[in-house]
């Protein structure tokens, strides 16, 4: 277990695979457990004979970490685990950054989140992610504006960043790697966007650490936010003390200013505009 983990670390090994269901099921879950707790972004799953596996053992090990199952019996198995690799990182990062935006993130609107962040690699439309959750793309915008976070597009654009900021953290992956498995142009692209929304180079970013720095803007951003709605909403409040009250309204009511004479006055039209 020990040259395990060491080869994890190392960036060496990217995908663990424990047995499940036979002989060394309680070992492997005990394995599976700790190298969850020592990297909880590294990408695991189970193989097994789904025929000789109970329901409660396949429990054990969802509940150890385990993110997806292979079957012994299936065929093309380097496309299978090509493709697990690749949604079992997703899946672990996302989990990852879940947690790590607790406080930003209110709790009704997590699971929006949650698919942001496992869909990362994809270019999901405003439409379709409105319509993942039942509702109109009109109301996820005001739900997302009244939560204090950015509409829709920029705060998917936010989750595949955070996605890209955690798996470059992990070793053995470049930006142009990272930029595959999300669907950038290529890597060039993938560091202007991170630099556009984090005001950092890649290089600044891992100095600083990518993911903290991204998740640091971010909090930025939504502070930023968070005080134009204050001032809007203290500038409407103001506005609506300066209207006229009951009050006044009854004196003008009872002592009506005079009539205009006529021909006095003058309409100027708002420039651009006829009629």
């Amino acid at each position: 277990m020990a040259s395990l983990l060491a080869a994890v670390a190392s960036g060496s090994v990217s995908l663990t695979v424990a047995e499940a269901g036979g002989p060394h099921h309680t070992s492997s879950v005990r394995a599976v457990l700790q190298l969850r707790e020592a990297f909880p972004a590294h990408a695991l799953v189970a193989w097994c004979d789904l025929r000789r596996i109970d329901t409660g053992q396949l429990l054990e090990l969802a509940r150890a970490g385990i993110q997806d199952i292979v079957r012994e019996e299936q065929d093309e198995l380097p496309h299978i685990f090509s493709r697990i690799l690749a949604t079992a990182r997703q899946r672990s990062v996302a989990s990852q950054i879940v947690v790590l935006l607790e406080d930003l993130v209110p709790r009704r609107l997590r699971p929006m989140l949650e698919h942001g962040l496992e869909h990362a690699g994809e270019h999901i439309d405003r439409d379709e992610f409105a319509a993942v959750f039942g509702m109109t793309r009109r109301t996820l915008h005001n739900r997302f504006l009244r939560a204090g976070l950015p509409s829709p597009r920029p705060f998917l654009t936010w989750c595949r960043l955070l996605v890209a900021s955690a798996l470059l953290e992990q070793p053995g992956h470049t930006l142009d790697s990272v930029a595959g498995v999300l669907d950038f142009p290529d890597g060039g692209s993938l560091g202007q966007y991170l630099r556009r929304y984090t005001g950092s180079n890649v290089t600044q970013l891992r100095d600083r650490g990518i993911l903290h720095t991204t998740i640091g803007a971010l909090r930025s951003q939504l502070a930023e936010l968070a005080e134009a709605a204050r001032t809007a909403a203290a500038t409407e409040l103001g506005a609506a003390s300066d209207a006229p009250t009951d009050s006044v309204a009854s004196d003008t009511t009872a002592n009506p200013a005079p009539k205009p004479t006529p021909n006095t006055t003058h309409s100027l039209p708002l420039p651009g505009v006829r009629g």
